[in-house]
């Protein structure tokens, strides 16, 4: 073996045990948009309704002081509270929607979206845990969309109303209410207990647009999401120091390599004389 082979065998050798690529798992909160400079969010309907029994945005039960009575379960509080969601425990952040149809929202669909960087990002899944109360009705609907790179949006979920049946509602007190018209997702009846959905996302590129549409027109019909999540793979290189093996394998190579060249610079001596 010449003393060029032996080199490159080293070299080879601390290349493959250095460097390795390993998959690992990244999660964006929605709900805490502000703790990554990879999530972008816009809301122009935050804090936009005069009445503060309407809303369509992010809240936190002991941070804000905004949020709509009808989202909140306050029975262990006031026995006479029949309505709310949010149980007076739960101090998660949460996006809260009550009657997006009133005189400061001449559209009645109230937007918010997030643009999320996803370079190196594949498995992309989107997670949200949802809850409603109320007596809906057929024109009162969500939806949660996505897009990437700026190509035609594609449904996520959607909630619609089932005017045909009806739902039980327990409230932190210990109570039931039963409502008609309860709004449904995936033909799911949804009630004031969050319940988790998943949904993936077949698409890989470097913008995703995720966006909440909702519509809802009434004070008494309540709808919120918490957890709401993107859950993806990413590709890291990871460096590392050889194992003790390989450090000996290595150090045998070089003075292999050392003793090979002296022999050769003896023998070229000889050769001299």
């Amino acid at each position: 073996m010449t003393r060029l082979n032996l080199k490159l065998l080293v070299l080879l050798l601390m290349f493959l045990h250095v460097g390795n690529s390993q998959a690992s798992l990244i999660s964006y909160d929605l709900l805490a948009p502000d703790t990554s400079t990879n999530i972008n969010y816009t809301n122009n309907f935050s804090n936009a309704f005069s009445s503060n029994q309407d809303g369509f945005q992010i809240y936190q039960q002991a941070v804000d002081l905004n949020i709509p009575l009808a989202l909140l379960d306050q029975s262990t509080v006031n026995a006479s509270d029949n309505l709310g969601i949010v149980k007076s425990a739960n101090n998660k952040p949460f996006f809260g929607i009550v009657d997006t149809v009133n005189s400061d929202n001449p559209t009645n669909d109230a937007i918010a979206s997030w643009k999320i960087n996803i370079v190196n990002l594949s498995a992309i899944t989107f997670l949200t845990d949802i809850a409603a109360m109320g007596d809906f009705e057929s024109n009162d609907r969500f939806e949660w969309r996505y897009s990437i790179d700026n190509n035609p949006f594609i449904s996520l979920f959607q909630g619609v109303t089932n005017e045909s049946t009806f739902q039980d509602y327990n409230l932190d007190l210990g109570n039931s209410i039963t409502l008609n018209d309860p709004l449904t997702v995936n033909s799911i009846r949804l009630n004031n207990e969050f319940s988790t959905f998943t949904s993936s996302i077949l698409a890989t590129g470097s913008l995703l647009t995720l966006e909440l549409n909702a519509k809802t027109n009434g004070g008494r019909e309540v709808l919120a999401f918490q957890n709401v999540a993107i859950q993806a793979q990413t590709m890291a290189v990871s460096v590392s120091e050889p194992k003790t093996g390989v450090i000996f394998i290595l150090a045998l190579l070089f003075l292999f390599a050392k003793g090979f060249s002296s022999q050769q610079l003896h023998a070229q001596r000889i050769k001299l004389f």
